[in-house]
């Protein structure tokens, strides 16, 4: 992949910052150093285990998600089947500042019509996704899938913090000028951009574009709440190796939003 794996995306925690420095580059590289270290962001990189398909409240990748009367599972209006949970995030699983609440991100994978492509589920606020923040009310209802294959599901066993950098495609709107091709490559090894792989918060690795959704009735940007990755959880892939971003109105926390891009 050129230009420093898609402007400036990282593979999975590959954090260098071994201090090994050009030294015609060692001013400049310095000089960017010290611009991102401010614009860095937590991020918690999630560790999962398989795990037999229950109807639960658990943070999860897939499977069964947890149902009551208000919140049945979802049902794509092309197909008619229900949508596959992609992301099951319990509030109370936030590694900094647990809260009430589930958060579930549905998306419709049938292909017989392709719901994808009919509903253009790779834009935000497709008829073929679901997003929404549920509560707790004790046992989940318990649904037979009518679903062409139940995704394997993959429970939150563990965070793995790390900081998180912005895309160079972000630098603009950061008051950042673009840098000099080899400086580019070093922060890029040495970890100073927006890391690959499925995350929770951070700074979005963009794949053709900073492409923030807003908030439709206020026009807020909406931040990025989760990232989903091409089949690293999930048994799927975003278009060719694409990068999809669950995100949320800033003062709206039920209005959220799935989109993806790829190469």
């Amino acid at each position: 992949m050129s230009f420093w794996k898609s402007w400036f995306g990282r593979k999975s925690v590959d954090l260098v910052d071994s201090g090994k420095k050009p030294p015609y580059l060692e001013a400049k590289i310095e000089e960017w150093v010290d611009r991102l270290k401010p614009l860095a962001r937590d991020a918690w990189l999630p560790e999962t285990v398989v795990h037999q398909a229950e109807h639960s409240s658990h943070t999860k990748f897939g499977g069964l998600p947890y149902l009551t009367q208000e919140s049945p599972w979802p049902q794509c209006p092309n197909c008619g089947d229900h949508m596959q949970l992609f992301l099951q995030f319990n509030l109370q699983d936030h590694p900094t500042k647990p809260e009430e609440g589930i958060i579930q991100l549905f998306y419709c994978t049938h292909s017989d019509p392709h719901c994808e492509s009919d509903l253009e589920a790779f834009f935000p606020f497709s008829a073929a996704v679901v997003c929404r923040r549920v509560e707790y009310k004790g046992e989940s209802l318990q649904v037979t899938p009518q679903i062409e294959e139940l995704f394997e599901e993959k429970r939150l066993n563990r965070w793995e913090h790390i900081l998180d950098y912005p895309t160079a495609e972000e630098y603009d709107d950061l008051g950042l000028e673009q840098m000099d091709d080899e400086v580019g490559e070093w922060l890029y090894e040495n970890g100073y951009a927006a890391t690959s792989g499925d995350k929770l918060g951070g700074w979005p690795l963009w794949i053709q574009g900073v492409e923030y959704p807003h908030n439709p009735q206020t026009g807020e940007v909406m931040q990025l709440l989760f990232q989903l990755d091409s089949e690293v959880n999930l048994p799927f892939m975003f278009g060719d190796s694409g990068v999809g971003h669950l995100t949320v109105s800033p003062n709206d926390e039920k209005l959220m939003a799935f989109g993806w891009a790829c190469y």
